[in-house]
């Protein structure tokens, strides 16, 4: 038993020989090279190249300086300066710290602070532009607002001038309508107008007695006519003249001629009318709502039973014509008349002043003005 422990206490040992040489044994080399280039490193980062030129100002000037550009960059990084600030600060630093002795761990530590200033620079010029779109942006939204402000204020003055104007010129336009309206009544007043008269016939029975109608003599024991103007219009009329025509009287005056034909014809056929003057006719007004009537003239009673008269009137303001129809109905004389102008509108539509009970004159009335239209070639 003895001898078989030591035999297999033996190959143990040479088994742990053979892996600590076969196996632990480069292993332990490559360790030890490498703790060994490790701390050559760390020498040569903390101690720098001895073959360098030694600089006047030492090594941990460097230290200093870092912190300060590291504490600049860490407050920029959360509060962005402007623009060129980080060129500024990395220009500083790069002309400070050649002046000392620089070690490969100063080197390695401008290199991360070289990268967070040029970041913080692009950063602050990104903001800058930003800002000032932002304030292009607002800065165009306040003009535009102004200008928009000023449009509105000049459109509404406008407005307000335009209306005021309007106003001013209604007002002087009403003040003209006024005036010229005044001015065209007054013309009217003195002219006449759109008035015109017309004449009516009044039977009268025959008086035993003599009659005077104004400075006219009625005949005595005879039945006449009395003759009447009356004014119609809201406009005075001034130096009215009227001239009646009988187609009876004419004819027999005509025939009166023609035993005589060496006088006059034109005079023996104007001797068979009658001219009337009226030198002023009042209007129709409150006081005398159917207007002046006055009487004119007297006109001896037709043998017939019937009698049409054509009375042409002219005045300071135009000429109308009237057409009056007498007629005898059991034993009563009637009257009805039609008036055309002195205006374009009253000749379109003519006046018709007719007694209410003869409907046959008033048909007569209504064709006395009645004209055919030309034919169209």
């Amino acid at each position: 038993m003895g001898r078989i422990y030591k035999s297999f206490r033996n190959t143990l040992f040479a088994v742990r020989e053979w892996i600590a040489t076969h196996l632990f044994s480069p292993l332990a080399q490559a360790v030890s090279f490498g703790t060994a280039r490790m701390f050559r490193f760390g020498h040569f980062m903390w101690k720098g190249d001895p073959s360098e030129e030694k600089k006047p100002i030492p090594h941990w000037f460097h230290f200093g300086l870092q912190v300060i550009v590291g504490g600049y960059a860490l407050y920029w990084h959360w509060k962005l300066p402007p623009p060129n600030k980080a060129v500024l600060a990395l220009a500083a630093c790069a002309a400070l710290m050649v002046l000392a002795e620089m070690r490969p761990i100063h080197k390695a530590v401008y290199f991360v602070l070289i990268v967070a200033l040029v970041f913080t620079e692009s950063r602050a010029i990104d903001k800058d532009r930003a800002d000032f779109a932002s304030d292009e942006f607002c800065r165009r939204q306040e003009e535009n607002q102004q200008f928009s402000n000023i449009g509105d204020a000049i459109t509404t003055n406008v407005g307000k001038l335009l209306e005021h104007s309007d106003q001013e010129f209604a007002k002087t336009m009403a003040r003209s309508d006024a005036i010229m309206s005044g001015v065209v009544d007054s013309i009217k007043t003195q002219t006449g107008g759109n008035s015109f008269a017309f004449i009516t016939f009044t039977a009268e029975p025959a008086q035993a007695f003599e009659m005077h109608w104004n400075n006219f003599s009625a005949p005595r024991g005879e039945p006449y006519f009395l003759i009447s103007v009356t004014s119609h219009g809201k406009y005075p009329l001034r130096g009215t003249q009227a001239v009646m025509m009988d187609d009876e009287r004419r004819l027999a005056a005509m025939e009166e001629y023609n035993k005589h034909p060496n006088g006059d014809w034109m005079k023996a056929i104007n001797s068979a009318d009658s001219e009337y003057r009226m030198p002023y006719l009042r209007p129709q007004s409150a006081e005398a709502p159917q207007g002046e009537v006055d009487v004119i003239g007297l006109y001896p009673m037709p043998q017939g039973d019937s009698k049409r008269l054509t009375i042409n009137f002219s005045a300071p303001n135009g000429y109308w014509n009237e057409a009056l129809h007498l007629g005898r109905v059991n034993g009563k004389w009637h009257q009805c008349l039609s008036v055309l102008g002195p205006t374009a509108k009253q000749a379109k539509h003519p006046f018709i002043y007719c007694d209410s009970d003869w409907a046959e004159g008033k048909k007569l009335a209504e064709k006395d003005w009645v004209f055919t239209p030309p034919k169209k070639q």
